[in-house]
């Protein structure tokens, strides 16, 4: 095993890093109103936002904590965790926790700021209301 990788397990291993402190999942590009609509839902709920990457892509993140992670912020069953774990991150030895630049591009965590998002793009989102 390499040196960077030997590093980076050791790292992770005792880092309790946002990594484990919440779910992300890659949803579609927002296009129309609907999907505007569904990330507004999104955000109406506690602990959840909303984020692009830089390379453009859209997530839904769930702030949840592991059901593993100790107090001490270390996984409670390191050599038992799942592959997601171990497999983190995938794509490079680049651990965005471990960057001076911020994971994300755009990140909303209240509805209000993607509202906000929304109108500065002029971006039509509202659907038409029912008269009281």
């Amino acid at each position: 095993m390499n040196k960077n990788k030997t590093q980076r397990l050791r790292d992770c291993r005792e880092c309790g890093a946002r990594c484990c402190r919440h779910v992300a999942l890659e949803i579609d590009k927002p296009t129309g109103k609907r999907d505007y609509d569904n990330i507004r839902w999104y955000l109406l709920h506690e602990g959840v936002s909303v984020f692009t990457d830089h390379e453009g892509a859209w997530h839904v993140e769930f702030a949840t904590r592991c059901e593993r992670l100790c107090d001490d912020l270390k996984c409670g069953k390191y050599a038992d965790r799942p592959k997601l774990c171990r497999d983190y991150p995938r794509e490079s030895e680049y651990c965005e926790f471990e960057s001076d630049q911020s994971p994300y591009d755009l990140f909303f965590s209240r509805v209000e700021e993607f509202e906000r998002y929304l109108d500065r793009k002029k971006i039509q989102w509202r659907w038409k209301r029912l008269k009281d």
